[in-house]
């Protein structure tokens, strides 16, 4: 029976074969095995596992070709550790020629130190060895999964080893192995019958279906045998309408597909398109020829990935997504909380929304807030600052291009944006900048709902919600005739205005706190203290850039630990001699001349931490006690809001 050894058994086994491995004399620097046998003892030893290599060696070049393309190497030994089969990745066993890792070579401790193989066979159980694991350094880039297996009288007769390099590795590996080798050893212990061909199957099955992309095999003539059940989700239909149909039938550009194939050749990450009910979806397929004993072309093994899944991917490993919520909207005006509660009443429409405001206010936040309070939260966010794309680069942006589009075109082309947030959303920031030829085919695009990439002639359709983002008066530029009314209107389905700040006085305070105890965390600096003259300034300046100037002010407060000079800092460059307070606020403030004052005045100062205990009381009464709206009031949650209650003593 198999084992699998995890934690400190698991690490006790590897200790104890790297310091056998150190008692034989093993070097380190060692780069190829010891032990290598002879043509003559590699032909006796064929025959003497004749009976294992019939049954295990169909296993080894099923688990060759369905993992071909991920770069890994298949190594069947016999019970010694001696190499009888090897397959995997032909650039991968290129890779290793240097090691002669060949049949006939010995993969145990004396030969060539501490190994998944090597162990495994010592230790009786399935292991998993990587990287540093390994005793010699040549293979401490690698990981190597590996079973031992066992014949009808439990004896150990073999063992089966997948190998790969770290980055390729993915954790069922080990698994893959021990289901494998269970199934072989149901071979061995069983004839010939159909109860045991049925029972191989099933785990070769099981195999197939633990990837995660689909998998379909045809014959010579293209006709599907078989089909793992991604591919059925992938093309909506249950296997038995799969299988024994020629995959023309679901891909018009088979043929062509094929007739490469047939020469011998790999296809690679080919798009192609699968029509179905009247819908068509894209799909990154790569398709790799079957032979037979004679080296002749008996089919194909074909893969096929979503491309929305592919496109996600690549949206997460480039920064592409979505990670603001409607709880990062800091603001408890009536205004900001009609523009969040409104938001998430549309957030699952499929119309565009055209987010006006100033800069600074915060309309990329609320993009993505709508996006992943949608249903396609968990596809793409991808934008595009439209403002910041040259003219002559902008249609490839959004659109791609295919190869030779121009002379520096990708081989292989490239996808734009429509097609990277394809079932997703796509942001398109600072609209009004867009060039006017380039709001024409935006428009097209919107309205067929389907984008052609420069240089090709190929109508891709696309599942794509546009949210698209200005401060500047689309109207008034309408007039002045650089921006379409027909895409205006298209675009303003949904319309939503985020008010400046200097409109919405009553949520700076709360913005200060936020950014206050953010910036400190972030600056790893302490809280600095804040007298109550200078918070009120800060409350009454107009902040022309709006949220994010005031972020950037009290960044710059945090990393000065509090000592800005008012007449320096607000009565000079940023402009603070011209305030809009009113009257009353004005009569309110103290009387004090303020360039004789500064901010770290001991008779003026108030610490933050009374401000915090006057703000949490108010809050309190306010909302009658009710600490949800306590918290969300003051921008924390319910637990830091009881930490500070008990922490300052207050009765509440």
């Amino acid at each position: 029976m198999i084992t699998l050894d995890s934690g400190p058994l698991h690490r006790d086994k590897i200790r104890a074969s790297h310091q056998r491995s150190l008692e034989l004399g093993v070097e380190k620097e060692r780069k190829q095995p010891a032990m290598v046998l002879s043509e003559h003892a590699l032909k006796l030893s064929l025959e003497r596992n004749h009976r294992l290599i019939s049954i295990a060696g169909p296993f080894v070049q099923l688990l060759h070709e369905f993992m071909a393309e991920s770069g890994f190497i298949i190594m069947l030994t016999d019970e010694k550790g001696f190499i009888l089969q090897l397959a995997g990745h032909e650039k991968t066993l290129e890779d290793i020629k240097p090691y002669n890792l060949v049949p006939g070579a010995s993969m145990s401790e004396e030969s060539i130190g501490a190994n998944a193989i090597s162990i495994a066979l010592e230790e009786n159980s399935a292991i998993q060895v990587t990287g540093k694991d390994h005793y010699i350094k040549v293979f401490h880039n690698w990981s190597c999964s590996a079973a031992p297996i066992h014949d009808e009288k439990g004896s150990i007769t073999g063992c089966l080893n997948i190998s790969g390099y770290i980055d390729k590795v993915y954790p069922h590996i080990l698994g893959l192995i021990v289901a494998s080798v269970k199934a072989i050893e149901f071979q061995v212990k069983s004839s010939f019958s159909e109860m045991r061909q049925k029972e191989a199957y099933r785990f070769v099955s099981q195999i197939m279906n633990t990837l995660e992309f689909g998998v379909l095999g045809t014959d010579v003539s293209g006709v599907i045998r078989r089909a793992n059940n991604i591919t059925s989700k992938l093309l909506r239909l249950p296997a038995d309408q799969i299988e024994n149909r020629n995959l023309q039938d679901f891909i018009k550009d088979w043929p062509r597909l094929f007739t490469q194939v047939k020469n011998n050749e790999i296809v690679i990450d080919e798009e192609v398109q699968i029509n179905r009910y009247g819908m068509r979806d894209t799909f990154n397929m790569s398709v790799y020829p079957l032979t037979d004993g004679d080296g002749f072309i008996s089919g194909s093994v074909v893969t096929l990935r979503d491309m929305k899944r592919v496109y996600k991917m690549v949206n997460k490993y480039t920064g592409m997504e979505a990670r603001y919520n409607f709880d990062d909207l800091i603001g408890e005006s009536d205004e900001m909380k009609r523009i969040i509660e409104y938001c998430k009443n549309i957030s699952d429409s499929p119309s565009t929304v055209l987010i006006q405001g100033e800069s600074g206010t915060g309309k990329e936040v609320l993009a993505q807030s709508i996006h992943n309070y949608s249903s396609r939260r968990d596809l793409g966010f991808v934008a595009l600052n439209c403002g910041a794309i040259p003219e002559t680069l902008i249609e490839s942006e959004l659109f791609g291009y295919t190869e030779g589009a121009f002379t520096s075109a990708k081989k292989g082309g490239k996808p734009g944006k429509f097609e990277l947030a394809n079932g997703g959303t796509l942001f398109l920031d600072e609209i009004g900048e867009m060039p006017p030829d380039m709001q024409v085919k935006l428009l097209r695009a919107l309205q067929e709902r389907a984008i052609t990439r420069v240089g090709g002639d190929k109508l891709i359709p696309v599942d794509v919600r546009i949210i698209a983002a200005t401060n500047r008066n689309l109207l008034q530029e309408i007039k002045k005739g650089k921006f379409r009314q027909d895409l205006y209107y298209r675009l303003s389905v949904i319309p939503v205005y985020i008010p400046p700040l200097r409109k919405r006085r009553e949520d700076i305070p709360m913005l200060i706190n936020f950014f206050l105890n953010l910036k400190s965390v972030k600056l790893r600096k302490q809280l600095p203290d804040m007298d109550n003259r200078l918070f009120k300034k800060l409350v009454y300046y107009d902040w022309p850039g709006n949220v994010r100037e005031l972020e950037n002010f009290i960044e710059k407060y945090v990393n000065l630990d509090g000592n800005l000079r008012l007449a320096d800092e607000f009565l000079g460059a940023d402009g603070f001699q011209q305030e809009k307070a009113t009257e009353q606020e004005t009569q309110s403030l103290p009387e004090q001349k303020s360039e004789d004052f500064t901010a770290n005045e001991p008779s003026l100062v108030v610490s933050l931490i009374e401000l915090e205990k006057d703000a949490i009381q108010r809050a309190v009464k306010i909302y009658d006690r009710n600490m949800t709206k306590v918290a969300k009031a003051l921008g924390i949650s319910r637990n830091a809001l009881y930490q500070k209650i008990k922490k300052y003593g207050l009765d509440i």
